[in-house]
C-alpha cells in the first residue's frame, strides 16, 4: 500500500473544505435570503406593472403637435424631461407594496455583510438598486449602480445598471453624468443584444431631444440602430419609432414615409398595426383621405386586430371629422357616438378628444373647446397634463369674465374707486390668462385696460404698464422704452420702477445694484405674483455674484417659490440640486438634503460624504434586520442619542420632524404656550418652509400639489 505524506492530504482536504464552504455559503445566501429577494421583487414589480417596461404588448397612443416638442422650457435652463416622471414610483403606487421594498432592501444588506464572497453580490447590489429607485432615493439607487457596474462590468445586469444609473443622474439634473451613462449602456446593450435595454435607452435619448426641441437629434439614435442591427424584427420596431417621432413632431409627410418604410423589414403584429395606424392618420392629416380611408377598412377587416379596436375607432373618428369641419354632421355624430359609447375611458379616444378641443381651442373657441378637453382628463393618459392644464386656463378664463360683469354693474359713488381698483385686477388677471393661452395681443389689450381704467391712486398701475412694456419688449423695443420711462418716473420707488430703471441702463448713486438689492427686487416681484421677473433678477444674483452669500439665498428662493407658489416641480428640482451642487456647505443646501440622517448628522456637526452615508444608511438596515424589524424613527434617535441628549428644540430644523407622531412629548420639544411655529419662506432657514419627509425632498409623488398644515410643513 502506498503512503502518501501527510501534508499533501492535508492539503488536499483543505482544498475540499475551501471548496465545500464556498458552496455552503452560495447555497445559504441563495436559499435563505436571495431567492426570497428575486420573490419580492418579482411581486413588486409585477404590482408596478414593470413587466411591460420596454415590450409594447399593444399598440402606443400618438398625439401630434404636443406641447414641448417644438418649445423649449422657459422655467428653468436645459430640459425639463417631464418623461422621467413615467418612471417615478407615485406615494399612493408604492404603499401597498411599501413592506415588500424594505424587506428587499434589509435582506440585500444582510447578504452584503454576511455573504460578500457569494456568486450573488451583483443581482443584490441590483436589486437594492432598484429597491431604493422605487422608493425614489436617487442618490442611494445611484450609489449601488456604480458599486455594480463597476465590481461586475460585464456582469449579467450590467446593461440594466447603466439603464437605471442612467436615470438616477437625469431624475437629479445631473445632465452631463446621465448622458455619459446612456452612451455607455447603449455599448454595453449593443455587446450584449439586449434589444430591450437598447430601445429603452433611445427612447429617453429621443425624449431628451424631442423637450430641446431638436428633431433631427431626436430620430438620429434611432436610425442608427436601424442601419447597424442585423435583427429585422428589431429593425422594424425602430423603423415604427422613427415614424411616431415625425408623428408627433407634427411632419406628416415624414412620418407617412417611415412607417411605409417599415415594411422593407420583418414587423411583428404590434409594429405592422401601428405603422398601418398611424400612417392612415399621418395621411388624415395630409388630407389624402382615400388612401386613409383604405387603409383603415383593411385594418378592419382583419380579425387579428379584434382587441385593437378601439385604436381604429379613433382614427376613424379623426378621418370623419377631417373630411366634415361641421360638428354637427351625422356621419361625425355618428363616429363619436360609437366611440363614447363602446370604449369608454379608452386612451386613444380620450386623445381624439383631446386634438378636437385643441384645434377649437386654436380657433380662439375656447367655450366650445372645453366640453373636449374635460372628456380629455377623465383618466390618466399620454394627454392628461396638457388637457388638464388648458381646460384650468379655460375654466380660470371663464371665472375672470364673470367676476369682471359683477363687478361692471356695481355703480355706487362711494365706492367707485374702489370697485374700479378691483374691476382693473380682474382685467389684469385675464390679461395673464390670454398671455399664457400664447395670445399677446389679447393679452396687451387687457393689461392697457386695467391701467386705463384703474382710479389715480392706484399702486398697482405702475404694474399693469411694466406688464405691458414686458410683453411688446421684443417686438417694439422703442414704445417698450417709454413705457419704462414713464414707469421710471412715475414710480421711481416701486420695484417696477427700479427694474425699469435697470431695464433703460439707467444708473445713480440713489439706485443701489449691489446682490442685496437686487435679491430685495426679486423678492418684491415674487410676492407680488411676477414670477418671470423674480426668477431674472434671482438668477442673476447667482450669475453675477456667485461667490456673494446671496447667491445660495436667491437658488433657495428660486426653488421654493417653484415649489409653494408657481408649482412648478421640474423646476423646483432644478434649481434645489443647484443649490446643493454649488453650494453644499450653505445652510440652505442642509435644509434641502433628501435624507432624515444626512440632516441629523449635519446637525450633529458631522461632515459625512455621499458614499459614507450610504454605507452608513446600509448598516443601519442591517441594524433593523438583526433588531427585528426595529421601528426607522427610533433607531434614528438612538443613533443620535448624544444630539438629543442636548437642545432637543434643534430637531424642529429637521425638514419632515414637525408631524412626527410622539416627538412633542420628547424633552425640550414642547411649544411655548401662545407661539405658532415659523411657516417658513426664502431666507427663512433653518426652520422654513421646505419641511418634507425623510428621502421624498421635493413634497409629494410627481410634485402634485400638496396641501399644507399649522405649521408650513407640506403634507404628503
Amino acid at each position: 500500500m502506498t503512503r502518501r505524506p501527510l501534508h499533501i492530504i492535508l492539503l488536499a482536504c483543505l482544498g475540499l473544505g475551501l471548496a465545500s464552504c464556498a458552496w455552503y455559503d452560495d447555497r445559504m445566501a441563495y436559499f435563505n435570503t436571495y431567492y426570497n429577494i428575486g420573490r419580492i421583487m418579482t411581486e413588486v414589480q409585477d404590482q408596478f406593472e414593470y413587466h411591460d417596461e420596454g415590450k409594447r404588448a399593444k399598440p402606443r397612443v400618438l398625439v401630434p403637435g404636443m406641447e414641448g416638442f417644438t418649445q423649449k422650457s422657459e422655467t428653468a435652463p436645459g430640459n425639463t424631461m417631464s418623461f422621467l416622471q413615467a418612471f417615478v414610483i407615485e406615494r399612493a403606487k408604492l404603499q401597498p407594496v411599501q413592506v415588500k421594498v424594505d424587506s428587499v432592501l434589509i435582506k440585500g444588506s444582510k447578504i452584503l455583510a454576511n455573504h460578500g464572497k457569494s456568486e450573488y453580490i451583483e443581482g443584490t447590489l441590483f436589486a437594492m438598486s432598484k429597491a431604493y429607485f422605487f422608493r425614489s432615493e436617487w442618490v442611494a439607487s445611484q450609489q449601488k449602480c456604480v458599486e455594480m457596474v463597476e465590481k461586475f462590468p460585464d456582469g449579467e445586469y450590467s446593461p440594466d445598471g447603466h439603464l437605471l444609473l442612467a436615470k438616477n443622474y437625469l431624475l437629479q439634473r445631473k445632465i452631463s453624468q446621465g448622458e455619459v451613462a446612456l452612451s455607455k449602456c447603449i455599448d454595453v446593450a449593443w455587446y450584449k443584444e439586449r434589444y430591450d435595454i437598447l430601445s429603452e435607452a433611445y427612447r429617453i435619448q429621443a425624449e431628451m431631444a424631442i423637450e430641446a426641441g431638436d428633431l433631427d437629434k431626436a430620430v438620429q439614435p434611432y436610425k442608427q440602430a436601424v442601419a447597424q442591427s442585423e435583427d429585422n424584427v428589431q429593425r422594424a420596431k425602430w423603423q415604427v419609432d422613427v415614424g411616431s417621432i415625425y408623428y408627433r413632431a407634427g411632419r406628416f409627410d415624414l412620418a407617412a414615409k417611415a412607417f411605409e418604410d417599415v415594411f422593407e423589414y420583418t414587423a411583428d403584429a404590434v409594429a405592422t398595426f401601428e405603422a398601418k395606424l398611424y400612417r392612415a392618420a399621418s395621411l388624415t392629416q395630409l388630407k389624402k383621405f382615400g388612401e386613409a380611408e383604405e387603409i383603415l377598412e383593411d385594418l378592419e377587416d382583419n380579425r387579428s386586430y379584434e382587441e385593437w379596436k378601439s385604436f381604429i375607432a379613433s382614427e376613424r373618428l379623426a378621418l370623419e371629422r377631417a373630411k366634415t369641419p361641421d360638428p354637427e354632421n351625422e356621419q361625425v355624430l355618428a363616429q363619436e357616438r360609437k366611440a363614447d359609447t363602446s370604449f369608454v375611458g379608452r386612451p386613444e379616444v380620450l386623445a381624439q378628444n383631446f386634438q378636437k378641443g385643441m384645434e377649437l381651442y386654436k380657433q380662439g373657441k375656447y367655450s366650445e373647446a372645453l366640453p373636449y378637453f374635460a372628456r380629455a382628463k377623465v383618466i390618466r393618459t399620454p394627454v392628461y397634463e396638457v388637457a388638464n392644464k388648458y381646460f384650468g386656463l379655460i375654466k380660470q378664463w371663464e371665472d375672470q369674465h364673470r367676476k369682471i360683469n359683477v363687478l361692471r354693474f356695481v355703480d355706487k359713488a362711494a365706492m367707485r374707486d374702489t370697485m374700479a381698483m378691483q374691476r382693473s385686477r380682474e382685467l389684469y388677471a385675464l390679461g395673464r390668462v390670454f398671455e399664457q393661452f400664447g395670445d399677446a395681443d389679447s393679452a396687451l389689450y387687457y393689461y392697457r385696460l386695467a391701467h386705463d381704467s384703474t382710479a389715480d391712486a392706484d399702486a398697482e398701475k405702475s404694474r399693469y404698464l411694466f406688464a405691458q412694456a414686458r410683453l411688446i419688449k421684443m417686438t417694439d423695443p422703442e414704445a417698450a422704452d417709454s413705457l419704462f420711462e414713464v414707469i421710471s418716473e412715475r414710480y421711481p420707488n416701486s420695484a417696477y420702477g427700479r427694474q425699469a430703471n435697470g431695464d433703460l441702463g439707467f444708473s445713480s448713486d440713489a439706485i443701489v445694484d449691489d446682490d442685496a438689492e437686487m435679491y430685495r427686487s426679486a423678492s418684491s416681484f415674487r410676492k407680488i405674483g411676477e414670477f418671470d421677473m423674480a426668477s431674472t433678477r434671482y438668477n442673476a444674483i447667482v450669475r453675477d455674484h456667485p461667490t456673494s452669500d446671496y447667491a445660495p439665498k436667491a437658488l433657495y428662493a428660486l426653488g421654493w417659490m417653484y415649489e409653494r407658489e408657481v408649482i412648478n416641480p421640474d423646476s423646483s428640482r432644478y434649481y434645489y440640486q443647484l443649490l446643493v451642487d454649488r453650494y453644499p456647505t450653505s445652510e440652505y443646501a442642509r435644509d434641502i438634503r433628501p435624507s432624515l440622517e444626512f440632516a441629523l448628522a449635519k446637525i450633529n456637526g458631522v461632515d459625512v460624504a455621499d458614499s459614507l452615508l450610504l454605507r452608513d444608511l446600509d448598516k443601519d438596515l442591517l441594524e433593523r434586520a438583526k433588531a427585528g424589524e426595529k421601528d426607522a424613527l427610533q433607531q434614528m434617535l438612538d443613533n443620535n442619542q448624544d444630539m438629543l441628549n442636548g437642545n432637543m428644540q434643534q430637531l424642529r430644523n429637521i425638514p419632515g420632524m414637525n408631524n412626527v407622531p410622539g416627538l412633542n412629548n420628547l424633552p425640550g420639544m414642547q411649544q411655548p404656550i401662545g407661539t405658532t411655529p415659523n411657516q417658513g419662506g426664502p431666507g427663512q432657514i433653518p426652520g422654513g418652509g421646505l419641511g418634507r419627509p425623510p428621502g421624498n425632498p421635493f413634497g409629494g409623488p410627481q410634485g402634485q400639489d400638496q396641501q399644507s398644515d399649522t405649521t408650513g410643513t407640506r403634507r404628503p
